[in-house]
């Protein structure tokens, strides 16, 4: 199959990495998380739209979602590169820690919060080991695609008492993903600074 690669190119297994490259992934999965519950704190729910500046009532397009996905999306890649620099078993205690951090910032929707985190993070994590000899790209895609839309089934109907089918709902299943791939342009920065070709 063509995902196959090398062996010298797999990120099959735990990569040891610079402190810098350990820490910093890290930094960034825990400060997603934070950044995440304080916009839904702040702001809740909004609406992005595009209309006709000529015709304000012709409206081409419209997305409502917790404001807050904007921040979550990114965690679910950042999990995955924290899974690859500190192994698949210390991650857990990474997915711990922020899942801490969900409850402190955000008290009122901490039972969504964590339903949610556990449920994705869990479906994140399996599908990315269970990848591991596909190219890290397919990897984060992938595990981001099926857990993308399961946090967001879970988290948006208990924290704002909406239904499953409601646009918040899938508005923030959108934007999550597409938020969660800002963090492939970091996939060459890291094979570069990794020595790969």
């Amino acid at each position: 199959m063509e995902d196959k690669i090398p062996q010298d190119l797999a990120w099959s297994q735990t990569l040891v990495g610079t402190p810098w490259q350990k820490w910093s992934s890290a930094i960034l999965y825990l400060a997603s998380i934070a950044l995440g519950n304080i916009f839904v704190i702040v702001f809740g729910i909004g609406t992005l739209t595009l209309v006709d500046t000529m015709n304000p009532t012709n409206v081409y397009f419209s997305l409502t979602f917790p404001l807050g996905a904007l921040w979550i999306g990114l965690t679910f890649s950042f999990r995955d590169f924290v899974q690859r620099y500190w192994s698949h078993k210390k991650c857990w205690i990474w997915m711990g820690i922020a899942g801490v951090i969900t409850y402190l910032w955000n008290k009122e929707v901490a039972f969504a919060s964590m339903l949610a985190f556990i449920g994705s993070e869990f479906v994140d994590w399996t599908v990315f080991y269970l990848m591991k000899n596909k190219q890290l790209k397919t990897r984060v895609i992938v595990s981001n695609l099926l857990s993308c839309p399961l946090d967001s089934l879970i988290f948006v109907p208990i924290a704002f008492g909406v239904p499953w089918y409601s646009d918040a709902v899938w508005g923030q299943a959108i934007v999550k993903y597409i938020c969660s791939l800002f963090a492939l342009p970091l996939i060459p920065t890291l094979t570069y600074f990794l020595g790969k070709k």
